[in-house]
Formats: C-alpha cells, structure tokens, sequence
C-alpha cells in the first residue's frame, strides 16, 4: 500500500553535514594545492581560513535559509532564480564581512568562497512544492 502523504526530508541536520563537510574541504584542499605548487605561503594559509571558512559560513547560511523558507512555503519556484537570489545574498554578506571587519585584502578570496559555497548548496537542495501536493 502506498502512502501519498509521505513527503521525503531533505532538510536535516545529515543533509546539513553532508553540504557543509564538502563546501570546506574541497575549498581549501583546491587553494591549499594551488599554493603548494606556486610557492606562495600566503595562498597556502589563506585556504584553511579566509577561503575554506567563507565557504562553510555562505553553505551554512544559504542551508539554513532554504530550510526556513521551505519550512514556511516561502520560496522562489524557479530553481536558478533562487539560486541566484541566495548567491547574490551571500556574496552580498561576505562582502559586508569584508568591509566591517577591515579585510580589504581578502576580499576577492571571501566573496568568491561565498558564491562557491552559496552555489553549491543552493543547487543541490531540492525544495518541495506544497501547492502540488493538494491533490
């Protein structure tokens, strides 16, 4: 017998580790690499901070964000529209950061880390459409 009311989870707090473990990682080993092979240790430590924790802070952020707006039916039915309204969000916050906390330049390396870990998240994560379900 097959249930119509059973609605798949794809917000939790595994989906969140599962975004966020990545979104650092893959950041920081890519610029860490970079940095071994061109000899610039300033790359090499920026990629463990400025660039890997901008990244987990954006897909953190942009994780949560999808959550609640699922949560409330509030969201853009458009995948790439709010893909890009949460990007921009996010590139928007870090370059806030940036300005605030005095790191002009690092400002390149976190708005960049931002957009990559908005992006990844945001495409990843599939939101339901409740209106649909009605049926």
């Amino acid at each position: 017998m097959k249930n119509n009311n059973y609605q798949p989870v794809t917000f939790s707090l595994r989906a969140l580790l599962a975004a966020a473990v990545p979104a650092y990682i893959f950041p920081t080993g890519m610029s860490f690499l970079s940095g071994f092979f061109l000899h610039k240790k300033e790359l090499m430590q920026a990629s463990y901070t400025t660039i890997g924790l901008s990244s987990l802070l954006a897909t953190i952020c942009s994780f949560i964000l999808l959550w609640q707006c699922d949560a409330r039916g509030l969201f853009v039915q458009n995948q790439s529209i709010r893909s890009s309204l949460i990007i921009l969000l996010m590139m928007g916050m870090g370059l806030l950061c940036t300005y605030l906390l005095q790191l002009p330049s690092e400002r390149f390396n976190i708005i960049f880390s931002a957009f990559l870990g908005a992006a990844i998240v945001t495409i990843r994560q599939q939101v339901k459409n409740n209106k649909d379900e009605k049926n």
